[in-house]
């Protein structure tokens, strides 16, 4: 089901006093409302990320952002709108790894090429965390991959959506740790995280905005984070490096729009965007979240996700996991 929100609506009387400066800089542009397409569903990470950016960036623009919800397919159903949309800067995609790097490996059919899109900003990259029912009978990675060769599919992770981050985030450490688990899909990261808590699945591996709260809580078991070294703000948690050395994967976020994107419009977004990002506000939540801003060019962003989708396919491919 989609939804759209109207993030920064514009008194008038404000709008009015920096209007004439946005029509000095472009005066084509923005003509309309600003659709930021978040491909889940509402509560997970790229659905915050679009919300706090989106009220950001609308007075900067002077007009409202509205954040649209399209769920489906890994993301896919969501890229795909964005992808055939008009490259004029009225509507943007809010991507992150799985959109942007894993879906070209994962999808045999795909609708859209995430590398003709138009790239715009970075936002930021956060790290995983692999976490487990307090049920489970494991403490640590190492006590994980003993468990699981012993017992050989007998544990379900969760995640988002087939295809999705925490899909492909279990795939990769499988493939590291030669361990079997059970994928079991789900249709966003708040229901996905809600069955571990619960009991119904064992794991998941997914973002720390969602996890820690319920780690600090009690109700789920932190085994490893996916960063090189372990987390300020949350320095107990071992890095799973420290068992499987060289692992590192975390969950990276960004905007794209349509190919084609004029490259003053591109311009002006990346700027705003960049403001938003380095904000105090947004800044404390990401730091709060152990994530951080992710601040490249356009260009730099583009050539950064070439090398992630090279990477990406090799696991896909030593994982087997394809999707009609």
């Amino acid at each position: 089901m989609r939804r759209r929100d109207v993030l920064g609506l514009v008194p008038a009387a404000a709008a009015a006093s920096f209007a004439p400066c946005i029509a000095l800089a472009q005066p084509a542009w923005p003509s309309a409302n600003i659709t930021l397409v978040v491909p889940f569903t509402p509560g997970g990470l790229t659905d915050i990320l679009a919300r706090s950016v989106g009220e950001k960036i609308a007075p900067m623009l002077g007009k409202p952002v509205i954040v649209d919800n399209r769920p489906g397919a890994g993301g896919s159903i969501g890229a795909t709108y964005v992808a055939r949309s008009a490259p004029d800067g009225h509507t943007l995609l809010l991507g992150h790894i799985g959109i942007l790097a894993v879906n070209p490996s994962l999808y045999a059919n795909l609708q859209y090429d995430p590398l003709a899109m138009t790239f715009i900003a970075p936002l930021a990259i956060v790290p995983n965390i692999i976490v487990v029912h307090p049920s489970v009978p494991v403490h640590s990675i190492k006590e994980l991959i003993d468990y699981a060769k012993a017992n050989p599919g007998k544990l379900n992770f969760s995640s988002a959506g087939t295809g999705g981050a925490a899909h492909i985030a279990m795939a990769a450490f499988n493939v590291a740790s030669g361990t079997v688990m059970t994928h079991v899909p789900y249709r966003g990261t708040p229901q996905s995280v809600g069955d571990v808590i619960s009991g119904q699945v064992q794991a998941t591996f997914t973002s720390g905005v969602s996890l820690l709260p319920h780690v600090r809580a009690g109700t789920l078991r932190a085994l490893g984070v996916s960063t090189k070294n372990r987390l300020s703000i949350a320095p107990d948690i071992p890095a799973i490096a420290e068992t499987l050395p060289g692992f590192d994967l975390s969950a990276w976020y960004g905007i794209v729009g349509p190919a084609g994107l004029p490259p003053p419009i591109v311009r002006q977004l990346h700027d705003e965007i960049r403001k938003a990002m380095a904000s105090p506000d947004i800044g404390k939540r990401l730091n709060t979240e152990g994530a951080v801003h992710f601040d490249v060019s356009p260009e730099e962003f583009r050539s950064y996700v070439v090398a992630e989708t090279n990477r990406w396919k090799a696991v896909i491919e030593a994982a087997k996991i394809k999707i009609e």
